[in-house]
């Protein structure tokens, strides 16, 4: 039977039961009950869509479970580190149809509600019998479970079918997109969008082969074309998405693209640790499923795939060599320019503080979500401190605000470098490589190289107080030598009829 918990109630029936800050009843781990198992998809994007999920893994455990001589339910259960983490759990659960349960071990309790905002205990804790992994104790019923199977999270995400967007527009708005072509037709797309670049100098392409990879004896994936478009001018967006043979994917993190016009049941967004890194994947409606590259394409631009002029000419056909005058390769050399961009389109993933904004980011320290936290890189430099993000940056809406033009490049927001050459090549030639950054940090500076061993993480910056290590070892008393303060005497002296008419204006 369940007991509502008071104030200044210190001891608790049910193992692993605490209280905190709030004085409300946590314990160390969560159980999410559902009696469907579509119940818990849409708990899985409810919570996904406030909770990143990767801040509760690998805790998180999908399960199956059955009461004996009752139906099998789905539960999720995951530890418990912190309290807004519990309630953003419940508020999810409640409107997805489930029941929340906290505690430790093999024993739970319904979790705090508004019956009971502090939270529920019981009289008496149920005995558990052989075969039963925990037991929860609800308020109109207790349920005694023995766990059948679990699935992994990842496992988990791969399983589900896409579902159609019909709010969405067929245009994505992401910078950049994948298109994956048939085999057959890879040339003919590669030539066409070649020819495309001459009037979109913006417009960037690279592309790679995913190889054929058996499954069994008889079955056999074909090869394909993965493309990789940057800049897409709308007009060839319209014209990806509706050609058959191709399908256009929408990025949602650096390894996992969703089929332009669908949606995944669940944010994978927030799910970035079930996709290993060295792996892309693919989400395509059913029945074709998911397609997981192993390992991630190295990609090439599609300057190096096609044919730039007509026939090839012989050795016969070559023209004299008296024809032609030695030039000084020196003349040939094009130095870079930032210039202003036609259409600033990009998204800001760096900014550059200077030193009198820097306490700006100290305190913003205390307001930033966790995934930027830990996911933020820095580096501190004479002019500044460079903060760097993986994708997007978010929370930090001050300095110098810059986008990846390339890999490891950063060029400020409004701006481009000139000409435009393959971004790859202009990073192997700058030196941005084995974790190298070069920054362009305007049209009328010199741009410089930050090495690797100078940039770290924003976490680690943040911990390294010096008062950490030094902190004091307090004694410990004993309980006797302890006495409680005096009692507090309260005193009510009456106040007669009328208490506030001795006081003017």
């Amino acid at each position: 039977m369940l007991e509502r918990i008071g104030l200044g109630r210190s001891r608790f029936t049910v193992p692993g039961l605490s209280l905190d800050g709030k004085g409300q009843v946590t314990g160390r781990q969560m159980i999410v009950r559902f009696t469907a198992l579509d119940r818990l998809v849409s708990f899985l994007r409810l919570w996904s869509r406030d909770q990143s999920l990767d801040d509760v893994q690998p805790d998180l455990r999908i399960l199956h479970a059955r009461v004996a001589g009752g139906a099998r339910d789905a539960l999720v259960k995951v530890g418990l580190a912190s309290g807004p983490i519990g309630d953003s759990m419940a508020r999810a659960a409640r409107l997805a149809g489930g029941q929340c349960f906290t505690g430790t071990g093999q024993h739970f309790v319904q979790f705090r509600d508004q019956r009971a905002p502090l939270g529920y205990d019981v009289a008496a804790l149920q005995g558990v019998p052989p075969g039963v992994d925990f037991v929860i104790y609800g308020g109109e019923q207790t349920w005694a479970y023995a766990v059948e199977g679990e699935i992994a999270l990842d496992r988990f995400l791969l399983q589900l079918d896409l579902q159609r967007d019909h709010g969405a527009s067929l245009m994505p708005a992401a910078e950049t997109v994948f298109l994956t072509v048939r085999r057959g037709l890879g040339p003919l797309v590669i030539e066409y969008l070649h020819r495309a670049r001459a009037q979109h100098p913006a417009f960037q392409v690279s592309a790679a082969v995913c190889e054929a990879s058996g499954e069994g004896t008889f079955r056999r994936e074909p090869t394909f074309w993965i493309l990789r478009l940057t800049a897409v001018p709308a007009r060839l967006l319209g014209l990806l998405s509706r050609t058959p043979g191709l399908t256009l994917f929408v990025p949602v993190s650096e390894n996992v693209a969703i089929a332009a016009g669908y949606r995944h049941p669940i944010h994978l967004g927030a799910c970035r640790q079930a996709f290993p890194p060295e792996r892309l994947f693919l989400f395509s409606p059913a029945p074709r499923g998911v397609t997981v590259v192993d390992p991630a394409p190295v990609w090439s631009s599609i300057s190096e795939l096609t044919r730039l002029g007509g026939k090839v000419l012989t050795a016969s056909e070559m023209p004299p060599a008296n024809r032609t005058r030695p030039v000084d390769a020196a003349a040939l050399v094009v130095p870079l320019r930032l210039e202003a961009a036609p259409v600033p389109t990009a998204r800001a993933s760096a900014t550059l503080v200077p030193w009198s904004q820097v306490p700006w980011l100290r305190t913003l320290c205390y307001a930033l979500p966790a995934s930027a936290l830990r996911g933020y890189r820095l580096a501190i430099l004479a002019r500044g401190v460079l903060v760097m993000a993986p994708d997007v940056l978010v929370g930090l809406p001050f300095g110098l605000l810059m986008y990846a033009p390339g890999p490891a490049l950063l060029a400020p927001l409004g701006y481009e470098i000139r000409p435009r050459v393959s971004p790859i090549e202009l990073a192997a030639s700058a030196g941005a490589t084995a974790g190298a950054v070069v920054v362009f940090a305007g049209p009328d500076e010199s741009p410089f190289r930050i090495p690797a061993e100078s940039i770290e993480s924003l976490q680690a910056r943040a911990l390294a107080d010096a008062r950490l290590p030094q902190l004091p070892v307090e004694s410990s008393v004993a309980l006797g030598g302890w006495s409680p303060p005096d009692a507090i005497e309260i005193e009510n002296q009456p106040l007669g009829p009328m208490p506030l008419w001795s006081l003017r204006r």
